[in-house]
């Protein structure tokens, strides 16, 4: 007599508890969609009454085996689809392992190329125009601000493009200007909301009550139109 462990070889706990999961999973919303009165109960009820002297023998006689196949088969379907999500889940681990590290790869040898070539990060930083003086910045700020409907902030690119029309912030960007006002530990803001003329802008800024008390500063005289 063959022992049942031979028939559970290979059969995972977890991979059977998984696709019962997944049957469940398919066939809740068609078992939402029945609805059964209780007149249709009833209904089943009296009839099944009615012919139990007919049924029982037959129900007796073949219910145990369509019981056993149901549930074979029920464990067959619970145990092939549980196999199959863990064999992809798997795949897609693996293959975002590979992707992982054939990026990793990449980035060292991009890495390893920077450090060869010439470094024309410190010609570009020489490049950049001395930054003008702190009181001399907040004017231009508070002017800036002054151009919004709310008057209450200015945004780092509107200061920019002022900036440059002014001969100010030569090669600056907005990550430079960003860093220059921090290390001044002005606070500046994320997303903040301003209109011109009913229009809406939302962008980094600088709030007028996060600029410290200073001397007057003043704003210098366009050289350029701005941008």
């Amino acid at each position: 007599m063959m022992k049942l462990h031979r028939y559970l070889e290979g059969v995972s706990v977890t991979a059977f508890g998984l696709g019962n999961r997944l049957i469940i999973r398919a066939v809740r919303p068609h078992a939402e969609k029945v609805s059964v009165t209780r007149q249709q109960v009833g209904g089943a009820l009296a009839l099944g009454l009615f012919f139990s002297p007919v049924l029982a023998r037959p129900v007796a006689r073949y219910a145990p085996p369509a019981v056993t196949v149901l549930l074979v088969l029920w464990v067959i379907v619970a145990v092939v689809a549980g196999n199959t999500r863990a064999a992809t889940a798997l795949a897609k681990a693996d293959q975002a392992a590979k992707e992982k590290a054939a990026k990793a790869k990449a980035g060292d040898h991009g890495e390893a190329s920077t450090k060869a070539e010439p470094d024309d990060s410190a010609d570009q930083d020489d490049e950049l125009q001395d930054a003008p003086a702190d009181a001399d910045l907040y004017a231009l700020v508070r002017y800036v601000a002054a151009m919004s409907d709310q008057g209450t902030a200015a945004h780092l690119s509107h200061l920019l493009e002022e900036g440059h029309a002014r001969g100010l912030f030569g090669g600056w960007k907005i990550p430079d200007l960003r860093t220059h006002l921090e290390g001044l530990e002005v606070a500046l803001v994320e997303g903040k909301k301003l209109t011109f003329n009913g229009r809406q802008r939302n962008r980094l800024a600088v709030l007028l009550d996060a600029l410290p008390e200073t001397a007057p500063g003043t704003v210098p005289a366009v050289v350029q139109k701005a941008a």
